[in-house]
């Protein structure tokens, strides 16, 4: 699409779910920390909304360094069809 590479291996996809998991849970914490601080539930919902807003950003599109070990297909094998055929 684009001249995009649209893909993630599956090593960028583990990487890609720890960073996403890390985001959330620091975001959460540091917001909830943040809304009892100020006794404002609204600032952790806030700080919890940028978390995800942030994860997406970092983890959705496929950036070059989810695609670090792409996958080794096995060679293409002619089928029984087309050996007939011949």
């Amino acid at each position: 699409m684009f001249g995009i590479s649209d893909y993630m291996d599956y090593e960028g996809q583990r990487l890609a779910e720890r960073i996403f998991q890390a985001i959330i849970v620091i975001f959460g914490a540091v917001g909830w920390l943040y809304g009892y601080h100020v006794q404002d539930f609204k600032m952790t919902v806030m700080a919890l909304g940028a978390g995800f807003a942030l994860a997406f950003l970092v983890t959705i599109p496929p950036w070059p360094l989810y695609r670090r070990a792409p996958l080794k297909w096995a060679p293409a094998v002619a089928s029984e069809d087309k050996k007939k055929k011949k």
